[in-house]
């Protein structure tokens, strides 16, 4: 009786392990590939409704895929001429010439449609994560040391973002730290003034990693922080008044975007 006891209970688990567990681990699967989806639409139109000055353009994964072949470009002493430029699809040629007779590593980008119309008009610069993108008063700085783990910065005097292929970080002047999206249903033991705050700034927030400022020397979280541990850990980001203080990644280029020496980057289209 012992023995046929023992057997049904060996029997129960091995139906556990051998069945129930793997379709359990399928449903679960199932359901975190649809909320990842669902989740990746709403911060793509977030982005497009944050930045519509960067639409349709500017969208950085577009932005890597340019920054990456044009770094693997040798470096233009004179204007040249690139056909069908990587991440601008509705461009049929990029106009790249030297912008300054100085500085070797910063250019005049102008796109043109196949018509010969300008699209748009930008300046890229070598920049020791990778390039830098300058567009009207925003700066997009690409960082491209990681192959497998790409990111993309934006800063602009009003908002800011960060990318990466695990999600977004959203920022704006109306809130005082960057908050964070996720489908877990873990701010339940968050703060009232966490929930004043995020009331404040409803629609402005995003996955991915913590915001630690608008420069474009600033560090990046790999895992995706809720807004509260964002603010326990004391982080700070710079204000809207733009980038005042110069970059520390590398000897990057002290201009900021909103300062009146980045006349170059001013420029829109």
């Amino acid at each position: 009786m012992d023995e046929l006891g023992g057997f049904w209970v060996v029997a129960v688990i091995l139906f556990v392990i051998g069945v129930v567990l793997p379709i359990r681990n399928r449903f679960k699967r199932r359901r975190d590939a649809q909320e990842a989806g669902q989740q990746h639409g709403k911060n793509e139109a977030l982005f497009r409704s944050m930045f519509p000055e960067l639409q349709p353009h500017f969208h950085p994964e577009r932005l890597l895929e340019f920054a990456t072949a044009r770094l693997g470009r040798s470096w233009a002493a004179k204007p040249a001429r690139w056909e069908n430029p990587p991440g601008f699809p509705a461009a049929a040629v990029a106009e790249v010439k030297a912008d300054g007779e100085r500085d070797r590593d910063r250019e005049r980008v102008r796109l043109l449609d196949s018509a010969g119309k300008l699209l748009l008009e930008f300046i890229f610069e070598r920049h020791a994560e990778g390039g830098v993108i300058r567009f009207g008063k925003g700066k997009f700085t690409v960082d491209t040391r990681k192959p497998q783990q790409p990111r993309v910065r934006y800063w602009h005097p009003d908002r800011e973002f960060k990318w990466s292929r695990a999600g977004w970080v959203f920022k704006t002047a109306v809130a005082d730290e960057p908050f964070e999206s996720s489908s877990s249903s873990s701010s339940s033991s968050s703060s009232s003034s966490d929930s004043s705050r995020t009331a404040a700034a409803a629609g402005i927030v995003g996955l991915g990693g913590a915001f630690d400022g608008g420069g474009a020397s600033a560090g990046w979280d790999d895992s995706p922080r809720t807004a509260s541990s964002a603010a326990a850990g004391g982080e700070s980001i710079s204000g809207a008044a733009g980038e005042s203080s110069s970059e520390t990644s590398g000897g990057a280029s002290s201009d900021s975007v909103g300062d009146s020496t980045s006349d170059a980057g001013s420029t829109s289209y």
